[in-house]
């Protein structure tokens, strides 16, 4: 138990070390309070009744196998911090669209309308 603590006070006192000591003087309109931290591309994902969530999705409503239908989407995801408030949040941004012959197995959705 007492090395679990140990750990714990370390690992905190090594992410203390890390921040910004206080935010930087910010004057109205001229600077933005939010920096962007981690970046990351993660698949969006599409949720079907049988098969569960799956990486990709169809054009069209009628399916057929290896037809040039289905489509994955790549977003990328990142972290930002506002150097006011210390408030985190995620901001997502469409990338890539690849289109591809549909598989047989599992059936995808139809794609969400995407505006």
């Amino acid at each position: 138990m007492r090395a679990l603590l140990l750990v714990l006070a370390l690992g905190g006192r090594a992410l203390a070390q890390h921040r910004p000591i206080g935010p930087p003087p910010v004057a109205p309109g001229l600077i933005t309070p939010w920096v962007t931290s981690t970046c990351s591309i993660e698949p969006r994902w599409f949720d079907t009744l049988r098969d569960g969530p799956i990486d990709y999705c169809r054009k069209h409503l009628r399916f057929s196998a290896g037809t040039i239908d289905c489509v994955a989407f790549t977003d990328e995801v990142c972290w930002a911090v506002n150097q006011l408030t210390g408030e985190w949040t995620q901001l997502r941004t469409p990338g890539r669209e690849t289109l591809f012959p549909c598989p047989e197995r599992p059936v995808p959705p139809v794609c969400p309308r995407l505006r």
